[in-house]
């Protein structure tokens, strides 16, 4: 009897030891619990990509996260999100970046560790314009200039030889045509959003004057034909701009006249309709003032004048759009900048907004670059994004100068500033 009372007690004190094990180990989620060191995991990129951190955690959905710099080799980095279970992180130099992460649910705070080793990319990558997506320019004068449309051209021929223009090194002119028109490009890589620094820059065709009959305007001006400004990241990852895009915000969103989700129609001309001619400057002659209608959401209408400047096509409708009886385009409206300083039509200056758009100052300027930190949502919102892959520029101008014709954004390319080495300091 006592041989069996003993077995039985081996028995108890086993099945108690093993519940202890399973309660001190198997309970645990990973995550530092009293003394212990807290879990890390590992991640590897290359410079130039953005990456998803996740906290490995079963916590509840009420759980709160905060993401803390434990130590990083480099300031060029992004992270963003950084209250929610997943991290977005992306940067433009190589290196070891070490997170913690406080979990705090039902009362209890655990932390994590998160290291991402940044290495240098396999193959070179290119600063400017790997591929354009989309080319819809509205009606204006160059539309069939810049670029090259034939009588016969398709919409996807167009788009070729936008790509032969905008997606290499030094890139030659397109234009957008009258409000509204746009591009739509991308990069090879993620342009990664620095803080306190600007990020990228769209090459237009800006200019200051070099007499301005009114130099204490306060504004500087000269050719700004400015270009909204809208990126994206790839969310998705299927190399394609279709996920969410937000708006760069400069700094004519915030005048009073600027119209929000502004939209205006196009109708294509009548080939028979009889021309409407006008006066002219000098030997710029206007040779349909009614040319093209157009219609807004603001209960406004107008047309689209025809004149002769530039020896450009006369054809302001895009050819390889012939068979639209209508086009529409929708966007912020900036308020009109281009002032008649002569006073007998002979001399427009176009004043730039302070900063935030393309074709807005010339390309050597500071106001020309861009922060990704500008950037706000449908709402008007402000947005943190680790990084972007998309660019898609529109003409936010309805106006027409004179003798100069519609206002038209032209760009000829972008460029990564952090891939370029340059270092401007944001607003």
């Amino acid at each position: 009897m006592n041989q069996r009372f003993f077995k039985y007690c081996r028995l108890l004190a086993f099945a108690f030891l093993t519940i202890i094990l399973v309660n001190c180990s198997g309970g645990n989620d990973g995550s530092e619990s009293g003394g212990e060191e807290p879990q890390t995991s590992e991640y590897k990129t290359n410079r130039f990509s953005i990456v998803i951190l996740n906290a490995k955690t079963n916590a509840s959905a009420n759980a709160v996260y905060n993401w803390t710099i434990e130590s990083v080799s480099s300031e060029n980095y992004s992270l963003v999100n950084t209250t929610s279970k997943e991290a977005l992180f992306a940067a433009s130099a190589e290196g070891t970046y070490i997170f913690n992460i406080a979990i705090t649910d039902k009362g209890t705070t655990k932390n994590q560790k998160v290291t991402v080793v940044v290495t240098t990319e396999t193959s070179e990558l290119k600063s400017y314009i790997s591929q354009v997506f989309e080319f819809k320019p509205a009606p204006g004068q160059f539309v069939n200039d810049l670029p090259v449309a034939n009588d016969g051209d398709s919409a996807d021929r167009i788009l070729t030889r936008a790509n032969s223009y905008l997606a290499k090194k030094n890139g030659d002119l397109i234009s957008l045509g009258a409000f509204g028109g746009y591009v739509v490009f991308g990069f090879d890589h993620s342009i990664v959003n620095l803080k306190g620094r600007r990020d990228f820059r769209v090459l237009g065709n800006a200019f200051w004057a070099d007499a301005n009959p009114n130099p204490n305007s306060g504004l500087r001006g000269g050719s700004s034909e400015a270009g909204v400004i809208m990126v994206s990241y790839d969310k998705n990852k299927n190399g394609l701009p279709d996920d969410e895009w937000y708006e760069i915000e400069g700094g004519g969103h915030k005048m009073e006249k600027t119209i929000r989700n502004y939209e205006i129609t196009y109708h294509r001309p009548d080939p028979n309709k009889k021309p409407v001619p006008g006066g002219g400057t000098g030997t710029v002659l206007f040779t349909d003032l009614e040319y093209i209608y157009w219609k807004d959401n603001q209960g406004k209408e107008g047309y689209l004048a025809q004149n002769n400047a530039y020896n450009h096509s006369l054809e302001y409708w895009p050819k390889w759009q012939k068979d639209q009886a209508t086009i529409t385009f929708k966007g912020t409206r900036l308020p009109d900048n281009a002032v008649d300083e002569s006073g007998n039509g002979s001399y427009f200056v176009q004043y730039a907004f302070l900063y935030g758009y393309a074709d807005n100052a010339p390309n050597n300027d500071d106001e020309s670059a861009i922060d990704i930190d500008w950037a706000i949502d449908s709402s008007g919102k402000k947005v943190q994004l680790p990084a972007i892959d998309f660019v898609k520029v529109y003409n936010g101008l309805n106006q027409q100068a004179g003798w100069l014709g519609e206002t038209s954004t032209e760009i000829m390319g972008a460029t990564d500033l952090h891939l370029l080495g340059e270092n401007i300091p944001t607003r």
